[in-house]
């Protein structure tokens, strides 16, 4: 075999390599699925919203998890939310749409009735199940009438709880931090307390809501604020040994004080 014949047969091999893996992409592009139809089966049907007509009663609807699972198409959940009717009040009693972070120890405590009467009056058996948009029926108390709600950063028992628990990073630009904790069985809402130096600068705080056992770190730089952790934005750290924090209700009353060890 000469060269001119040897050339020949390595050009014929390559072409029908060539033709071979050309053949199988294209059998393997034909069985791959199309992405469209692959996004359309993973894609659930959104229910219709069915309005009542014009002049129709409007009756609340109990916006349970199990009722939005059902809209995904869970049959338990379905099922769950059909079987859960909506508490409808009796003649002058009042009904409360439960808030984003509301429990049930402090939507009873601003209302002045026990959390038992709440769970009795609405069906409920478990006092830490409420959820925001949940419609509950405040029941009378023995005078015949509901307590008047009241918020819970107004000085009452409930802000009695609260109390200036370390002092972190003292003197540390950039991580130093006084923590404060709740420690009553009421969620306390801080819109409009201080926490002040005495003979010091003072925070004002916006609306921060501590729940019973939480705690919210306060630090003397900047940053950004959060659930877990507010910025008072001063340029130099405010602490030192013997200093005194005071925690001052929107009413000027000092509910809790602190000296830095």
């Amino acid at each position: 075999m000469n060269r001119r014949q040897l050339a020949f047969v390595i050009l014929l091999n390559a072409l029908i390599s060539l033709t071979i893996a050309v053949a199988v992409v294209w059998v393997v592009e034909q069985q791959r699925p199309d992405p469209e139809r692959l996004v359309a089966l993973a894609t659930p049907a959104i229910p219709a919203i069915v309005l009542p007509a014009e002049g129709a009663a409007l009756l609340p609807a109990a916006e349970t998890p199990a009722a939005l699972l059902s809209a995904a198409g869970t049959p338990a959940a379905a099922a769950q939310a059909e079987a859960t009717p909506s508490p409808l009040p009796a003649a002058g009693e009042e009904i409360y749409v439960v808030q984003a972070g509301d429990i049930l120890s402090a939507i009873a405590g601003r209302y002045g009735v026990s959390m038992q009467a709440i769970l009795d009056a609405n069906g409920l058996s478990n006092p830490d199940f409420v959820f925001s948009g949940q419609r509950l029926i405040i029941p009378f108390d023995e005078r015949g009438q509901a307590g008047e709600a009241t918020p819970a950063s107004s000085g009452q028992a409930s802000g009695s709880g609260l109390r200036v628990t370390s002092f972190l990073g003292v003197g540390q630009p950039g991580s130093e931090a006084l923590q404060i904790a709740n420690d009553s069985d009421l969620a306390v809402d801080l819109q409009g307390w201080r926490l002040e130096k005495e003979g010091g600068p003072s925070y004002l705080f916006g609306s921060v809501a501590l729940y019973p056992g939480s705690g919210v770190l306060l630090y003397s730089g900047t940053g950004t604020d959060s659930t877990v952790a507010l910025y008072w934005g001063q340029p130099a750290p405010l602490w030192q040994p013997g200093a005194t924090a005071r925690l001052v209700n929107p009413q000027g009353q000092e509910m809790a004080r602190a000296t830095v060890p």
